[in-house]
């Protein structure tokens, strides 16, 4: 396959931005098979670098710009052949690219494919900064490293510096190529999928499809980097939207406002004084007995008779024990194909412990259980199988 009868597609964005989530969605369509990290900008910036040292060094009919432009097209021929033999054995017609780091080599895929089409993502300045600090409980991405190591002093100033600079470099990439560009922001993505989505997928020339939504978490996503949260939802979340008040004002370092809302100004978004005085609350169904109750005989059991069928391997007797003033203890029976789940300390395969404050929280959509879990808030004991765990949770919370 020697060059590319579609139209390359990549999704730009700073990392926490909800990039793997647009993944999921944009993989899901009929036409268009989008991967997880591919680092396709590093990849062509080596593969330049060693055509450059060998075959290039034949062509010596050729000058100085010659050879750079016969290393070019020799590397778009190579990662053309890798990703259409990628779309043609997924029956696709378009691939797309998502890894967050290609933000550093824009200039080097523009050179590569000119003629590629570019998903702008954007979130939140705040929003990325909590996610970003959430995630630096355990680890820190080698993206964030540079941005640690000047601002040493305070993670927000390295999360905030972090996200200006790749935004602002976004920005002016979107302004000179706006004809291959579509902004998208997380927000809209999350809260208005129904109005957003079919403009994106009218400008990659897929077209929509109705359904699309309803099949995001219900259909194979090939595995690889990015937000595990995602591959463990069940539907497109709200509960990230303005996690960033969470994080300190005081802690945003002075110098760096005026240019976060100028950026945030620019993106549509409130200036942060008005992002952190929005009030808004969550209104949380009580906590009693009685609601506890509810939970498992009929929303749970409700979820189980609706969207059994779409896990036939979910097998297994579950404990779930809902800690309170006074624990309770329910069993959740999925080895038989209706499912039936009663109050009572049963034997079972596996035991989960969790509040009943996180119950609610999750049943109401405003906690995640992979954040919670990865915190502590949700003991497992008796299974190693994390895909039956994400099965389970998809199962009673979708």
């Amino acid at each position: 396959m020697n060059s590319a009868p579609y139209t390359p597609v990549f999704i730009l964005s700073c990392e926490r931005s909800g990039s793997t989530m647009l993944r999921y969605i944009v993989d899901t369509h009929s036409k268009v098979a989008c991967p997880s990290h591919l680092y396709l900008g590093s990849l062509c910036e080596g593969l330049n670098r060693t055509l450059m040292a060998t075959i290039t060094q034949l062509q010596t009919e050729l000058d100085e710009d010659g050879k750079k432009q016969f290393a070019i097209s020799e590397t778009r021929k190579m990662v053309c052949n890798i990703m259409g033999r990628y779309i043609e054995a997924k029956n696709k017609q378009i691939w797309c690219e998502k890894t967050p780091m290609n933000l550093e080599y824009l200039s080097l895929l523009d050179t590569h494919f000119p003629d590629a089409k570019y998903i702008c993502l954007y979130r939140n300045c705040m929003d990325v900064v909590h996610s970003s600090i959430n995630l630096s409980k355990f680890r820190f991405l080698p993206e964030h490293i540079p941005y640690i190591h000047r601002n040493p002093e305070s993670i927000i100033a390295a999360m905030v510096e972090n996200w200006l600079e790749k935004t602002d470099r976004l920005l002016e990439f979107e302004a000179v190529h706006k004809e291959r560009c579509f902004r998208v922001n997380y927000e809209s993505i999350v809260m208005q999928p129904e109005e957003t989505l079919p403009p994106l997928f009218r400008f990659l020339g897929a077209g929509w499809e109705k359904d699309l939504i309803e099949r995001v978490f219900y259909i194979s996503h090939d595995k690889g980097e990015g937000d595990g949260r995602a591959a463990l939802s069940s539907k497109i979340r709200q509960d990230s939207v303005g996690k960033g008040r969470e994080v300190p004002r005081a802690g945003i370092p002075e110098k760096f406002i005026t240019e976060i809302d100028r950026l945030l100004s620019k993106l549509g978004y409130a200036s942060l004084d008005d992002y952190y005085s929005d009030n808004t609350k969550f209104i949380f169904n009580e906590i009693n007995q009685d609601g506890i109750s509810d939970i498992f005989e009929n929303r749970f059991m409700e979820a189980i008779n609706k969207n059994r069928w779409r896990y036939p391997t979910l097998q297994g007797i579950w404990k779930l024990i809902v800690k309170g003033d006074t624990d309770r203890v329910w069993m959740i029976d999925l080895s038989n194909p209706e499912g039936v789940i009663r109050e009572g300390d049963y034997s079972s395969y596996t035991t989960l412990r969790f509040s009943a404050a996180l119950l609610v929280d999750m049943v109401n959509g405003t906690r995640d259980a992979i954040e919670a879990f990865s915190h502590g808030e949700i003991e497992i004991d008796g299974i190693d199988d994390k895909e039956s765990l994400m099965n389970l949770g998809r199962l009673l919370f979708s």
